[in-house]
């Protein structure tokens, strides 16, 4: 009785111990995975990711739902002035770098814009706390990056 008793134990501990460690792993290789796509020196603009009422939705760091415009070309925006003012575009830092599938379009007002598949990315001015969607859909035109 005592053997299996110890059997039964050492069981529990080593599925226990594996447990922690395949948890362990997957977030090591989780982090790993992102640095992967984080480019060397400069600016980047990371997926952050919020859950909504539409599911997970990406973010920038600061929490702002990003948006794409159906009207844009491929790496081209076409939203300036008063469609700015209501759908700021993520402008990229200085120094910025594409990687992964963000890339960098060149704005017409000389500014360097976001873009993931080379969409143009967004954000929505009534948009006010974290998790707002409150653009997607927007005129048949704008939609959330999911």
């Amino acid at each position: 009785m005592t053997i299996l008793r110890i059997l039964a134990l050492s069981g529990l501990i080593a599925g226990a111990t594996l447990a922690g460690c395949a948890s362990g792993e997957y977030g090591a290789a989780k982090q790993a995975s992102q640095t992967t796509y984080k480019p060397s020196g400069g600016d980047y603009m990371p997926n952050y990711r919020a859950s909504t009422s539409l599911g997970s939705v990406m973010t920038t760091p600061d929490g702002a739902t990003v948006y794409t415009f159906d009207k844009d070309q491929a790496g081209k925006s076409t939203c300036y002035t008063d469609c700015a003012r209501n759908w700021p575009p993520v402008i990229a830092k200085d120094g910025a770098l594409p990687y992964g599938r963000m890339s960098l379009s060149d704005r017409d007002d000389g500014q360097r814009q976001w873009a993931y598949d080379g969409k143009p990315l967004y954000t929505f001015v009534e948009d006010r706390m974290h998790g707002d969607v409150k653009g997607d859909n927007a005129g048949n035109a704008w939609h959330v990056v999911k």
